[in-house]
């Protein structure tokens, strides 16, 4: 669902809300999926072959023609998991898979934030935008979970390969847990609504939100880095009090 009338969202303010799009339209709640089927569209003035009707989602940037993007986009489930449930659901398909651990994802890197130096944010933009139709994605905490008695340890050096759409047709359980992800959103052909789409909108993106719980995936493959990882920091960081 994409909605942008909602203000805030569990406490969190959403940067995605707006009264009327940048066509004059009055902005609308578009429910897009149900029960796994496309059901809608988001809709600019501009007719398409299922939809002849806006429903509020023109958006531009500074200088730029409006053309139909998201604003606060919302992921729910009608069967949606509490966390122990899900962690349960997690480590029984570990154990039927015949295996002595599985990995868990905490949380996501953007590669344009965490880049120290120009080369490094090169280097990230080659590798991504090449790894966007492959389905490789940069894990920031990643964790070995053991099933026989559910300790963790960190794991270092991963590259997630194939997270595509079609890995998101096998989902074993949704979280009840929806965390809140603001971003100003590149409207640029080829950029938005992809993992590139935070990139370069800074100064002149869309304030955009998106709003998912923690998923479980049956089946995702996680490689190390190519040559030599990046050493751990000498120094320990200082206080941030």
């Amino acid at each position: 669902m994409d909605d942008p009338t909602i203000r805030d969202f569990q406490g969190h303010p959403l940067l995605g809300s707006y009264d009327v799009d940048d066509e004059g339209v009055k902005a609308q709640r578009v429910p897009l999926v149900e029960n796994g089927i496309l059901r809608n569209l988001l809709m600019s003035r501009r007719p398409g072959p299922d939809s002849a009707v806006s429903n509020g989602h023109a958006r531009s940037a500074l200088l730029s023609d409006p053309s139909p993007l998201s604003s606060n986009l919302l992921f729910q489930s009608s069967d949606a998991s509490n966390p122990a449930d899900l962690r349960k659901k997690f480590l029984d398909a570990c154990r039927a898979d015949g295996h002595e651990w599985c990995l868990e994802v905490k949380r996501m890197a953007n590669p344009g934030i965490s880049a120290l130096r120009q080369e490094d944010f090169s280097e990230f933009i080659a590798e991504m935008a090449g790894g966007i139709a492959s389905g490789e994605r940069m894990p920031l905490l990643v964790y070995r979970v053991y099933v026989a008695d559910g300790r963790q340890e960190p794991v270092r050096g991963g590259i997630i390969e194939g997270l595509t759409l079609r890995s998101l047709r096998n989902i074993l359980a949704v979280g009840d847990d929806p965390a809140v992800y603001i971003y100003m959103q590149n409207p640029a052909e080829g950029l938005s609504l992809t993992a590139l789409g935070s990139f370069g909108a800074v100064e002149g993106g869309i304030p955009s939100t998106v709003i998912a719980p923690s998923l479980l995936l049956e089946e995702i493959e996680v490689r190390g880095f190519h040559g030599e990882p990046r050493r751990l920091p000498l120094v320990t960081p200082p206080s941030l009090k």
